[in-house]
């Protein structure tokens, strides 16, 4: 390597798996495509014509987007056939030990000697923006005859790669060798063509993969908005593909299919807040990503997240394969495909005596995305309270928003902290005054009697809560089968929320009232009521709960349990000093999901 370059190996390097004599090793993904050496010049813009400007780096890296994708599939965990053609030269002999290293397949990366090793000159500007000149050498040899020799291997995969940096005929030998085969086929139509693309290639694509660019070069229709954006991939499925999933850059990207609602999935807000290195090879990320999530088992609608993510992280590291990070560094769960598995039930397995792993899920979890399930509609305005049974439905919602199951969702919250769950998640959050009406109301509780009674506050959000169901047209209460008692009050305390003015007369009238003679009322010092298990009584140097409305909270611990909800609700709600009880009444509105551990859940 000449003094003033660097030449370098991807991160994550491992040993290659071998294949046993007579027999192919069953793999996630094939890719059909280019091998290339980049040659990555750094200035501090781009050249114009006719002018010299002296650059600021210069690196000798491994590209090629056929072999990046593959890369990009393989450090997430994928492994990996390749198909390709190297020149036989050193280049080629380095691009080899590169595959090799990375545990990607070359038994079907063949050499030639009618031309040197493909190559790709990059320019980077200051912004992380690149220009590309392709010299493609050897990749013009890549045959189909070359894809019929590695009819093995497609028969041993699950997905299939393929882009236009080599011969159209040989893409379209793999597209047809793909389908032949059972797998899933995506078509990447990049670099942007440059003739028309022959009709029968759409129908062979499971899924299409463009840039702005590409598909407007492949409709004729601008991609500058989102909107024009869905009206070329629109056009593209007219032509026959399954699915179009348009690459938006900073945008993130959309998912268009027949008969379904567009899927817009953005950029996370970290991510997209972080500063742009180099976007070579982003959408080779990209697509190693989507391959990858795929042939793991998630839905493809489920797989455009952790592509998202994959590719922005890309974006901040120079080069594109030495780019590309791997599993680890991935946040928990984006790329397990259990998940993807548990949100494509309507109701999912719970848990039962001696289940453990990944696949239990808890009796209140299952309860609550059947609540979701069940009761949240497109367009719909939803009311949801807080806690850990909240949490549930909106992760729920979430991922039926992402994969198209319900669209135009927006969501009044009852607490700051549900309100900061709803923006990490990305659900529309409506203003607590807001004139538009409730169609359903969702919650857990902390207790719920035979006769559909409820008590709720235990995290303190009672008097919003009550005033979201009170403008409900139907409310919904989520809870296990260890919440359910014969009568209210034994189990668990009634909070009462008061205001912090004259608190101590208004403990003593609460105390007072006939059908509450005895109990033991407690101003509220931490986040639960004090005196439950785990809830040590609060020293003397203890603060007081503050609820979010500036109140306080008083939990009533009864000697026996209610004779009359209703009565002691009215009791409660006549008392000065008393904002609102935790004494839910069951009306004709209310229905109660309860989830029970032999896996069955009871409606009322």
């Amino acid at each position: 390597t000449h003094p003033h370059t660097q030449q370098r190996f991807p991160r994550g390097a491992r040993a290659a798996p071998t294949l046993q004599a007579g027999r192919v090793e069953m793999r996630d993904v094939i890719v059909v495509g280019s091998a290339n050496v980049d040659l990555v010049t750094n200035a501090p813009r781009m050249v114009n014509p006719g002018e010299t400007l002296m650059g600021t780096r210069f690196e000798q890296l491994f590209g090629g987007k056929g072999a990046n994708q593959a890369v990009a599939a393989a450090l997430l965990g994928s492994s990996v056939h390749m198909v390709a053609k190297v020149g036989a030269d050193s280049l080629g002999a380095a691009s080899l030990t590169n595959f090799g290293t990375l545990g990607v397949s070359t038994a079907n990366v063949t050499s030639t000697t009618e031309a040197a090793t493909g190559v790709a000159q990059i320019t980077v500007d200051a912004t992380g923006q690149n220009e590309i000149i392709i010299v493609p050498g050897a990749n013009s040899f890549l045959s189909a005859a070359d894809v019929e020799a590695a009819a093995p291997s497609f028969a041993a995969s699950k997905v299939l790669l393929t882009q236009l940096e080599v011969p159209l005929a040989t893409t379209m030998a793999a597209l047809r060798a793909g389908r032949a085969a059972g797998l899933i086929t995506v078509f990447n139509s990049a670099p942007a063509p440059t003739e028309e693309l022959p009709e029968e290639l759409f129908p062979l694509c499971d899924v299409i993969c463009p840039n702005e660019s590409e598909a407007a070069l492949l409709t004729g229709l601008p991609t500058e908005s989102i909107e024009q954006c869905e009206a070329a991939a629109a056009a593209l499925l007219c032509k026959g593909a399954k699915a179009v999933c348009l690459t938006l850059g900073s945008r993130g990207c959309m998912l268009c299919q027949a008969g379904v609602p567009m899927i817009h999935v953005q950029v996370p807000p970290h991510l997209k807040a972080a500063k742009v290195v180099d976007t070579t090879g982003a959408g080779d990320a990209f697509l190693g990503a989507l391959a990858h999530l795929v042939a793991s088992g998630k839905p493809l609608v489920d797989a455009l997240q952790g592509a998202v993510h994959v590719a922005s992280i890309s974006v901040q590291r120079r080069g594109a394969q030495t780019s590309y990070p791997q599993a680890a560094e991935l946040p928990k769960g984006l790329l397990a495909p259990v998940e993807a598995a548990a949100a494509a039930s309507p109701t999912p397995p719970v848990a039962v005596a001696g289940q453990e792993g990944p696949c239990a899920v808890s009796p209140k979890r299952a309860a609550a995305i059947a609540a979701v399930d069940e009761h949240v509609k497109s367009g719909s305005v939803v009311g949801v309270g807080t806690g850990s049974t909240v949490s549930y439905m909106l992760a729920r919602m979430a991922e039926r928003l992402r994969s198209g199951a319900l669209a135009d969702v927006s969501v009044v919250p009852t607490s700051k902290k549900t309100e900061s769950e709803l923006s990490d998640l990305g659900i529309p959050c409506l203003p607590s005054d807001s004139n538009a009406p409730l169609n359903v109301a969702l919650g857990g509780a902390d207790a719920v009697d035979a006769n559909g009674h409820v008590i709720k506050g235990g995290k303190g959000a009672l008097l919003r809560e009550k005033l979201v169901q009170a403008s409900a047209s139907r409310y919904v209460v989520v809870v296990d089968e260890e919440k359910l008692t014969e009568r209210l009050g034994a189990s668990y305390p009634i909070p009462v929320e008061i205001t912090p003015i004259y608190s101590q007369r208004t403990l003593r009238r609460i105390v007072a009232l006939p059908t509450l003679s005895g109990c033991n009322a407690r101003l509220r010092y931490g986040l639960a009521p004090a005196g439950l298990p785990g809830c040590a009584i609060p020293g003397d140097d203890a603060s007081l709960f503050v609820t979010d409305n500036g109140n306080l909270i008083v939990d009533l611990f009864l000697n026996a349990p209610l004779e009359s909800v209703a009565e002691t609700a009215a009791e409660l709600s006549r008392t000065p000093g008393v904002l609102e009880h935790g004494l839910f009444t069951k009306c004709s509105s209310t229905s109660i999901i309860v989830g029970h551990k032999d896996g069955h859940m009871a409606r009322f």
